[in-house]
């Protein structure tokens, strides 16, 4: 077996074991030893200027994800997935380098449509929000989401790849990868990558991703590559450093303040509105959108952060 046989072979190997029963278990325990290992780094090294409650936090809203969303973002859609892939798949499945390259293109492209959607409307932004509302930017930061924030758009927009005969497992292996992918570029830690900057989501990238500045808000989607947010014009470095959260900070570390505070925010920019139709575009229009000027959050798309911020601690009182 020639070296690059082997890599596919390992490679394979590794994507079974993710997509497999198994899996769930092996990505938590990539989460467990990164978190542990970063927080105990930040701690030692920083002498405690680690925000250990938002970290808490963070994990408490992960737990209460896992506990809710199951199967609506995950179950469900992969059941679909199993169905079509079983019964009215166009082909038998390709070889196993075709297969992973499919999944990988697949997925990048899926999880740009979710998340550029959770961004760009109401409703799923009022969900999503929960996941930008930490005013830190560690590994506990990316498993922090709203309870039906999950990926049921994602795995939806995989549905193309049971017809062409992409096996369940090594989708679901190769989510399970690039997840991991997803917990590192949440780490502050990490310096500018070079030349990788200009082709992956590194970590940089992906903090511009959560900056409040206005040329940061709104760009970089993707998980691994940059190479989607490039073609379609959503693709910004990292220039001066982005300070992460939302554009109206969010201090709490309550879990349940944590989870419903998107929904609140949904809830009174529609009270905002007489008409019903008003009311209900807040559900599908942009998250700037508003029905009437006097109404408008100027901060949105200019905010000042020495304004924004000033005189805030970084927890309020639960």
């Amino acid at each position: 077996m020639t070296l690059p046989e082997r890599l596919v072979k390992a490679f394979d190997d590794f994507i079974h074991l993710m997509g497999g029963d198994n899996g769930f278990i092996a990505l938590t325990a990539f989460y467990v030893v990164m978190v542990g290992t970063e927080s105990a780094a930040y701690l030692i090294a920083t002498r405690g200027r680690y925000d250990l409650r938002d970290s808490i936090n963070n994990a408490i809203v992960n737990i209460i994800n896992i506990a809710f969303d199951a199967f609506t973002s995950f179950v469900a859609p992969m059941v679909v997935y199993e169905w079509i892939y079983s019964h009215v798949r166009w082909m038998d499945a390709p070889p196993i380098w075709v297969s992973l390259l499919l999944a990988f293109i697949g997925h990048e492209i899926a999880y740009y449509v979710d998340h550029r959607l959770g961004h760009r409307v109401g409703l799923f932004w009022a969900f999503h929000q929960v996941h930008h509302s930490s005013n830190e930017f560690n590994f506990t930061v990316a498993a922090r989401g709203f309870v039906i924030d999950g990926n049921i758009v994602l795995h939806m927009c995989a549905w193309p790849l049971a017809f062409i005969g992409v096996p369940p497992v090594v989708w679901l292996g190769m989510h399970g990868t690039k997840s991991v992918w997803g917990i590192f570029n949440h780490a502050d830690w990490i310096p500018k990558l070079g030349v990788l900057e200009e082709v992956l989501a590194t970590p940089s990238n992906h903090r511009a991703h959560h900056g409040v500045q206005a040329k940061y808000i709104d760009k970089n989607y993707s998980q691994v590559t940059v190479i989607l947010d490039r073609l379609l014009g959503t693709f910004q470095k990292e220039e001066e450093r982005a300070h992460v959260g939302l554009v109206k900070p969010f201090y709490s570390t309550n879990p349940i303040k944590t989870e419903l505070a998107g929904l609140v925010w949904l809830r009174d920019r529609m009270r905002s509105a007489d008409r019903w139709q008003d009311k209900l575009k807040y559900l599908w229009k942009p998250p700037e959108w508003v029905h009437d000027a006097r109404f408008a959050e100027p901060a949105y798309r200019t905010v000042d952060i020495a304004q924004s911020r000033a005189g805030a601690s970084l927890v309020e009182p639960n």
